[in-house]
């Protein structure tokens, strides 16, 4: 009986050490006849990535984290993974670092550097070493609610404090100056909108007009060009060529008649000068026609020789045998 409980006890502890190697074996993603190869990837910081976290790729695990380092520098950290090797990565892979669970493990997926382009990748500048950026975790998202919570409350304390009774009653009257503005625009957009289908109107009317002018103007020109490519049309012109050199012979003469009518007011501009300025001699009294003109006895006797001399003539007209006498031998 004890025997068998030895043999019992050692069967126990042969498969605890071999579930506690198979775990191990799982744990590292051990292949089990499968190739694998390692993989780096270069961050800034990896939040709580430890040895041991899983590797994956579009949500399936691939892969294990071997080793987290800090560079010599101090500028990065090195994440070095074992990946199995018939896994095709994509063509401009990233590694992106995230909680996998509320408990806290974290992961590292293999991701399309394009997918994601919003996040800051650390840039490698390896050849075979890929970029890595790492999401906050949920401590440093508490401190960031943490503090946008404290902006909040502060921003609510300042609205509360701008926000007066008298804050509200601007307010009001700002709204009613808005409504009453926006009535007012209502009432020049309709006026607006009459003038628009007036003008409208006017511009049909204006464009059925032009429309007949256009077909009087075709009709016009259609009529001139009959007229024209009539057979007496090159008569017409002559006969025009023949008028025009007429208007041009009576305009010449025109011209030379006016030249002439010229002259002779100016000719006739200095005599009525002279005859001007021999009249107010005459009336002043100068020379012998003043004289006369001025004496009343030279004038009734000039009159009386005057009459005498119609007389003569008279009865020279009436008797001329009196004072005219023809003999012929």
């Amino acid at each position: 009986m004890t025997r068998g409980k030895e043999i019992l006890v050692g069967v126990v502890i042969v498969l605890g050490v071999a579930v506690a190697l198979v775990g191990t074996l799982w744990l590292q993603d051990a292949s089990f006849g499968r190739g694998t190869r390692e993989v780096e990837a270069l961050f800034l910081e990896v939040g709580q990535l430890m040895n041991g976290n899983s590797v994956k790729l579009r949500g399936v695990t691939i892969g294990r984290v071997v080793a987290v380092t800090v560079e010599p520098d101090g500028r990065a950290v090195r994440v070095r993974m074992r990946i199995r090797d018939d896994v095709q990565l994509p063509a401009d892979p990233a590694v992106l670092v995230a909680p996998e669970s509320l408990f806290g493990d974290w992961q590292a997926e293999i991701v399309p550097r394009s997918a994601y382009a919003q996040f800051d990748f650390y840039p490698a500048g390896e050849p075979g070493t890929m970029a890595g950026y790492a999401l906050p975790d949920i401590s440093r998202l508490t401190a960031s609610l943490d503090q946008i919570s404290k902006n909040l409350g502060s921003l609510t304390s300042r609205v509360e404090e701008t926000f007066t009774d008298e804050t509200a009653r601007n307010l009001a009257r700002a709204i009613d100056n808005i409504e009453e503005v926006s009535h007012r625009l209502r009432d020049l957009v309709e006026v607006q909108a009459a003038a628009f289908a007036n003008l409208a109107t006017e511009v049909e009317s204006a464009a059925v007009e032009l429309g007949d002018a256009a077909r009087a103007a075709n009709e016009a020109f259609q009529r001139a060009e009959g007229i024209l490519g009539s057979p007496g049309t090159d008569s017409l012109l002559a006969n025009a060529r023949v008028a025009m050199a007429n208007l041009r012979e009576v305009s010449e003469e025109l011209g030379a008649t006016n030249r002439q009518a010229r002259s002779f007011l100016l000719q006739a501009d200095s005599t009525f000068a002279r005859l001007a300025r021999l009249t107010y001699r005459v009336e002043a009294g100068e020379g012998a026609l003043g004289a006369l003109m001025g004496d009343q006895i030279i004038v009734a006797r000039t009159r009386e020789v005057l009459d005498q001399l119609n007389l003569l003539l008279k009865d020279l007209k009436e008797n001329p045998q009196r004072y005219v006498r023809i003999s012929i031998f």
